[in-house]
């Protein structure tokens, strides 16, 4: 049985999915429709058949497709994982490396093999690294008007 969310395979006696935890609603078999055959004017002799195991069984069920999940974070469980602390000092360690933690952020920000926690906090700091250098650029125009003002009117007088 297949969770209707996530798309996580789950044990047939589960009532909450594990990987998602949406309640489990048991599926009720589906009995296949046989049309009858059509009966030929001519009678003719029957011959035994014997049937196979794989006439006997169902299909299997269809597993559902949700668009929200198939992006590549369920097709393998590590990406959805939170992270431990080991890989979180191991982050801060490479962010300190000047044009390093540049590149590894926008590796980690733009790819599609990366932890999603690892990826979300790459976006965090990139947005905060803008965010201070829109200050610092603002910052720095104040400065300077006030420098030439200052100057301005110290010789002025």
């Amino acid at each position: 049985m297949f969770c209707e969310k996530c798309g996580k395979e789950i044990p047939e006696n589960s009532k909450f999915c594990s990987g998602c935890g949406t309640k489990v609603v048991p599926a009720e078999p589906v009995e296949p429709v046989v049309e009858p055959e059509p009966v030929a004017e001519v009678e003719q002799i029957a011959e035994p058949t014997t049937s196979s195991k794989a006439e006997q069984t169902p299909p299997p069920p269809i597993q559902p497709v949700s668009s929200v999940y198939s992006t590549g974070y369920n097709s393998k469980g590590n990406l959805v994982k939170p992270l431990s602390i080991g890989a979180y000092i191991g982050m801060f360690i490479l962010l300190c490396i000047p044009i390093v933690n540049l590149i590894m952020l926008l590796v980690w920000s733009f790819s599609d093999t990366v932890n999603i926690n690892k990826k979300h906090f790459a976006i965090a700091q990139l947005i905060m690294i803008l965010i201070g250098i829109l200050l610092s650029i603002g910052f720095a125009i104040v400065m300077i008007r006030l420098g030439y003002g200052w100057y301005n009117w110290r010789f002025n007088f």
